[in-house]
């Protein structure tokens, strides 16, 4: 399942663990059943989070001298931070004999500074400055890490009674900014058009539907120690955490489901807008008021049906993954699918196993990078060191986020490396040559696919799409590769332009989404009546920071254009974004305004800077092109700007940058 967020996986570290620690009773190999137990989890516990958690509390000199060395993994897309061996052997003595002499309370956790320096230790550099705070965030040490406080005391309830904030989507950053402005006491109505909550979680229901991104990154930093069943989350189990968030928090009373926004219109009056939702049920309409607007509706909400002539001829069954028709039994059927990113390459291996026969119609390869234990269980051995080390459920964390910080500089363009024959640089060389190895190696049984599986365009102008068995798949007798094109669809199959025509019992179109369409199919009118698309009519989609437009005052998107990240985590992000927002509204509330409307030149400013920051990153490259750029030819999905950078962009709104009332 797509989730934004390139991978940012902790698999590949020395002490990785594994299921199998020992539950015994008396002595084995000279231990008592207790030693056994922390030595079997301190074993296999990831070294470096270990050492950190374990010089954070014994402050032990040696665990400070000891000398990190980055380890490729992932083809170099991403790197480890490990010991030497000798090292490693300390470490884990060491945090034996610690737990040994437990049980320990935890100790108050570090300041900023503090952190600062510890921060440093993990990577055995000096990190930027700018890297401080968002690192400390995720090291999730303060209840709320990104929480909001009122500047002075609350106002008075009669005052915060009058102020609605209505927000559209109750996925993840719907329900990131529920519990904010539960927090502060503000009041607030989700609206989603679903049944319940879980945004692209709930309705993306197709077989092996799970998270690409590890667990204990892809989730909120307010939520401590959760118990992950499985390191990247079936969408099950992934449904099953966002309401429990929402359970634990008590923001489900304020949620109305089955219900979607029409349209939504300022009223420069009286400031607010008028907003029209319909129910999903009955079909009445109904007008209500919200002084702000927070659309939580994401990137992933508009399915993109392919434009393929006879699409609606084919006499079989035939939907879309975001439409999964669980009614139809496909083992033993002639099987097509059409698309090969993220969702196809996930669904394509279970097909592959029960199919008569699959035909995988593929228009452009991917870069596709394998994970070990990509389904595995999180064995009891984690979930141990979790509640008996103190910090290094945080460290563990911090781990994954600090790893996924090296994947920009992949994404960098070299001009003197270019100019000397290279692709982009010499590191986004390094990775397609060891990604290019691994398809060689893995299809050597059919050479002949090798060239129709290499892309031709550099790593990460697309998404990377993460292996749940894809090239395995096309090892076996009963699959086959097309990449002729698809001229249309018949009654009974697919014909390609080469005139083959191949029948099908069942088609699954597998295009992912039309991103380019946000807020869609909600019409917004802004100040005067102006239209989202008469703002964007030049060149596509744009908001200042991926979250305010002018001419739209008090409205907030989350997920906007341009607003995914280069690093970390979609959760964090939404926490982040959520923060902007609701900050927003407590201003406003604090200093007795009734709008914020970004200042045009402000906005234009910000835009010129972002075109000017995406000319030197790859996903405007000439090959290659993904749903990363839009209709026009421009970048109008990711931001330009690195985790650190962008972080400090919105860890406040500035009201300078607005227009106030």
């Amino acid at each position: 399942m797509v989730n934004g967020i390139e991978d940012a996986v902790l698999h590949g570290e020395r002490g990785y663990p594994e299921d199998g620690a020992a539950k015994t009773n008396g002595a084995v190999n000279g231990f008592t059943a207790e030693e056994t137990t922390i030595r079997d989890a301190v074993d296999k516990a990831a070294i470096n989070p270990l050492r950190m958690a374990l010089y954070q509390i014994t402050a032990d000199p040696e665990l400070a001298t000891m000398k990190i060395t980055k380890e490729k993994i992932r083809g170099g897309v991403l790197f480890d931070y490990v010991l030497s061996a000798e090292d490693e052997r300390t470490v884990r003595e060491k945090a034996v004999a610690f737990l040994k002499s437990g049980p320990h309370e935890e100790p108050p956790p570090p300041s900023v500074s503090e952190a600062n320096k510890l921060m440093n230790l993990f990577g055995g550099r000096m990190i930027e400055k700018n890297d401080v705070l968002p690192g400390y965030e995720e090291l999730s040490f303060d209840t709320f890490p990104r929480g909001v406080d009122w500047a002075k005391a609350p106002p008075p309830k009669e005052k915060l009674a009058d102020y609605k904030v209505l927000i559209v989507g109750a996925g993840l950053s719907g329900i990131a900014a529920a519990i904010q402005l539960k927090n502060l006491g503000i009041p607030y109505t989700v609206i989603d058009r679903q049944e319940t909550l879980g945004g692209t979680w709930l309705w993306n229901t197709y077989p092996e539907c799970r998270v690409d991104t590890l667990s204990y990154l892809f989730q909120y930093k307010f939520e401590k120690n959760y118990k992950w069943p499985e390191f990247f989350a079936a969408r099950k189990d992934t449904l099953v955490y966002l309401k429990h968030v929402a359970s634990k928090h008590d923001i489900m009373k304020d949620f109305q489901f089955n219900k979607e926004v029409v349209g939504s219109t300022w009223d420069e009056s009286s400031s607010t807008w008028k907003v029209t939702l319909k129910s999903k049920l009955t079909g009445e309409e109904e007008t209500v008021t919200a002084n702000s607007v927070i659309s939580a509706t994401g990137l992933f909400s508009t399915p993109n049906l392919p434009d393929i002539p006879g699409i609606t001829d084919f006499k079989g069954h035939i939907f879309h993954t975001t439409a999964w028709d669980h009614k139809v039994d496909y083992k033993d059927l002639r099987i097509a699918v059409i698309g090969t990113g993220s969702t196809g390459a996930q669904l394509i291996p279970n097909l592959g196993r029960v199919a008569k026969n699959l035909a995988i119609y593929q228009r452009t390869p991917n870069w596709i990078v394998t994970i070990e234990g990509y389904r595995a269980p999180v064995p009891s051995d984690l979930n141990w060191m979790f509640d008996h080390m103190p910090y290094y459920w945080n460290w563990y964390c911090y781990a994954a986020y600090f790893r996924s910080l090296d994947l920009a500089a992949v994404q960098v363009k070299d001009k003197e490396y270019e100019a000397k024959g290279g692709r982009v640089n010499e590191r986004n060389d390094s990775v397609r040559e060891a990604l290019t190895n691994f398809i060689t190696k893995k299809m050597a049984s059919k050479p002949e696919l090798i060239k129709k599986l290499v892309p031709t365009y550099p790593p990460l102008v697309r998404r990377l799409v993460m292996d749940n068995g894809f090239y395995d798949t096309l090892l076996q007798d009963n699959c086959e590769l097309v990449t002729d094109s698809i001229e249309r669809i018949t009654e009974k199959g697919i014909k390609t332009k080469d005139g083959k025509e191949r029948e099908f019992d069942l088609i699954v179109l597998a295009g992912g989404f039309k991103t380019s369409k946000y807020f869609f199919p909600t019409v917004y009118k802004g100040k005067g009546g102006i239209t989202l698309e008469q703002l964007w009519k030049k060149d596509g989609a744009r908001t200042y920071l991926g979250m305010v437009m002018p001419g739209f005052p008090n409205f907030f998107s989350l997920y906007g254009p341009n607003h995914q990240p280069r690093g970390g985590s979609l959760y964090s992000w939404a926490e982040i974004w959520a923060r902007y927002a609701v900050v927003s509204v407590k201003w406003m509330i604090e200093n007795d305004k009734k709008s914020m409307d970004v200042k045009p030149e402000v906005n234009d400013k910000y835009q010129d800077s972002l075109d000017e920051a995406s000319k030197k990153l790859i996903w405007e490259y000439s090959e290659g092109q993904s749903y990363y750029v839009n209709e026009f030819g421009r970048s109008g999905v990711n931001m330009p700007w690195t985790t650190s950078e962008y972080h400090a962009m919105v860890i406040k709104p500035n009201p300078d940058d607005f227009v106030t009332t």
